[in-house]
């Protein structure tokens, strides 16, 4: 009887090891491929826009997706944006960021997240790639 209970307990404990999904390890620093997939105008100085999120290493494979607003305001763009990962480059969750892209300065503040993102802060790095709506987007996070 102490067998089978060993057995069944270790037999759980298995199954449990193996329900933890690959993407329980939370990742400070990737990136990721955004392509715009929708993008529209909202009045007079506001746009909408979304992106699916692509692995850097294979552009077939995506990873996410984000969709923001943003609004022009004194030669800066003021926008909040909404990253989903689907837990194959650098966590699985949501991340918010929120602040200013001006000319020379392309960061954007991570303001909070969810799941393996759950009280994240830093910053993303918006990298265009001189291909039509298409850019890079560094994540540099901590805890």
């Amino acid at each position: 009887m102490r067998k089978l209970i060993g057995a069944v307990a270790a037999a759980a404990l298995a199954v449990g090891l193996l329900a933890i999904p690959a993407s329980a390890s939370f990742d400070p620093h990737f990136s990721v491929i955004a392509k715009q997939t929708s993008g529209h105008t909202v009045g007079h100085n506001k746009f909408r826009f979304e992106d699916k999120l692509l692995d850097p290493r294979n552009r077939h494979d995506k990873v996410g997706r984000d969709w923001g607003r943003c609004k022009f305001r004194h030669h800066r763009i003021k926008c909040r944006v909404l990253v989903h990962l689907n837990g194959e480059i650098g966590g699985f969750g949501n991340i918010s960021a929120a602040g200013d892209i001006s000319r020379h300065d392309h960061r954007v503040n991570v303001v909070g997240g969810t799941h393996d993102f759950n009280g994240v802060a830093g910053k993303v790095i918006v990298q265009s790639l001189h291909q039509r709506n298409t850019d890079r987007l560094h994540f540099s996070l901590t805890r």
